[in-house]
């Protein structure tokens, strides 16, 4: 038996597995064509069991806003303060004062801490 035969076709199964999009894809043109609705839910279900949990999550919350924003004319939509794009932006670090507040604080702490950094190292290195 030889095993980097076995493991070249492992790896090469492993890359296939991870390249096939084909249930996801599935689900995709099951939800943008006109199905009746259990079948909508029920590929909407599969759509979601197939993502990673944080992308899951902002799928749902990005349908959800697109359902309401289609309620309201585009005018009134870009007076409205809700009104953040087409779609939701996804999440950063730096996206409310405080984050940047925090980041803030954590370079002035390096910068008043590096002088006692460098000495320490000049010292014992």
């Amino acid at each position: 038996m030889d095993l980097n035969d076995l493991e070249n076709k492992l790896n090469f199964l492993k890359k296939e597995i991870k390249e096939d999009l084909s249930i996801e894809q599935i689900s995709k043109n099951i939800l943008s064509n006109n199905v009746d609705i259990e079948t909508e839910i029920e590929a909407e279900n599969i759509y979601y069991s197939e993502l990673p949990l944080h992308e899951k999550i902002y799928q749902q919350k990005n349908k959800e806003y697109k359902k309401l924003i289609s309620n309201f004319s585009q005018a009134y939509l870009e007076l409205s303060d809700f009104y953040v794009g087409p779609s939701l932006p996804r999440e950063h670090y730096l996206q409310s004062k405080k984050d940047v507040g925090e980041l803030y604080l954590l370079f002035a702490f390096y910068a008043l801490a590096e002088p006692y950094i460098d000495a320490y190292y000049d010292k014992c290195c």
